[in-house]
């Protein structure tokens, strides 16, 4: 069978019994049975992560197939097809990640020496758009396009403080402009976080550098309070004004996890 090396690890989603149509939740389980490190899955592993029936995801990924959303390989095994990438792309192009986001992250990570990440607030939670890896090598465990919750971690503290949620710890967040966490999201991370606005001064998501949770953590992330939250500012205002930019003759944003 052909799958890739992680797969046992990952843990399967059963399709959740939501009102809508069953045939387009279970493809999108198809869909998101994939993970960052999977080149190709076998029909098996699919079946096994989704929780269905393996004619049932034979199916489905036939179907998923003729749109372009699945490729079909030899031996039973099957990848993501290019109408994927085209949605990831389309979805990252909203943020203007090549041309704006990536950077950004790239100017705060070589200043830092840590690396720096993009969380965007999408549905009460948020989710890591973009990292570029600082100087020292370390990333925090949680990949990119990973959701996860507001309420721990630096980054989502500050979306939810300055999405005006109330609270006496998160006003002391407004005020000071940014948050530090250790080991709070993730024992093996540490980070702080600013964060990026739209156009109308809605929270769009956060800026992030990351270290070690180690004893240092919390003075090493203290020192570069500043300059995160002048990257975040400028980060804000370099959105805004890409809103009101025409599209032709600028790079694409390109889908790269």
């Amino acid at each position: 069978m052909a799958s890739s090396a992680r797969a046992p690890t990952r843990t399967a989603k059963p399709v959740p019994r939501a009102e809508g149509v069953t045939a387009v939740a279970r493809s999108l389980a198809i869909l998101d049975a994939f993970g960052t490190a999977d080149a190709q899955l076998a029909l098996t592993e699919i079946a096994r992560r989704t929780a269905l029936a393996k004619p049932t995801a034979l199916r489905l990924a036939r179907t998923l197939a003729t749109a372009g959303y699945l490729v079909a390989l030899e031996g039973g095994a099957w990848r993501l097809g290019p109408a994927a990438a085209r949605l990831g792309a389309r979805y990252q192009r909203a943020f203007d990640l090549r041309n704006v986001i990536e950077p950004a992250l790239q100017q705060l990570a070589e200043r830092t020496g840590h690396s720096a990440s993009f969380f965007a607030l999408e549905e009460g939670q948020r989710v890591r758009l973009l990292r570029v890896r600082g100087a020292d090598g370390f990333v925090s465990p949680s990949r990119v396009g990973k959701p996860l919750p507001l309420e721990r971690g630096a980054a989502g503290q500050v979306i939810l403080a300055f999405s005006g949620a109330p609270g006496a710890a998160l006003d002391a967040i407004r005020q000071r402009g940014h948050h530090l966490t250790v080991g709070e999201a993730d024992a093996a991370a540490a980070s702080v976080a600013a964060p990026v606005f739209a156009a109308r001064g809605t929270v769009l998501g956060a800026l992030s550098v990351a270290v070690p949770a180690d004893a240092a953590a919390a003075g090493e992330l203290a020192r570069h309070a500043a300059t995160l939250m002048e990257a975040a500012r400028r980060l804000s205002d370099a959105l805004a004004a890409t809103r009101y930019e025409p599209l032709e003759g600028r790079a694409r944003s390109q889908w790269h996890p």
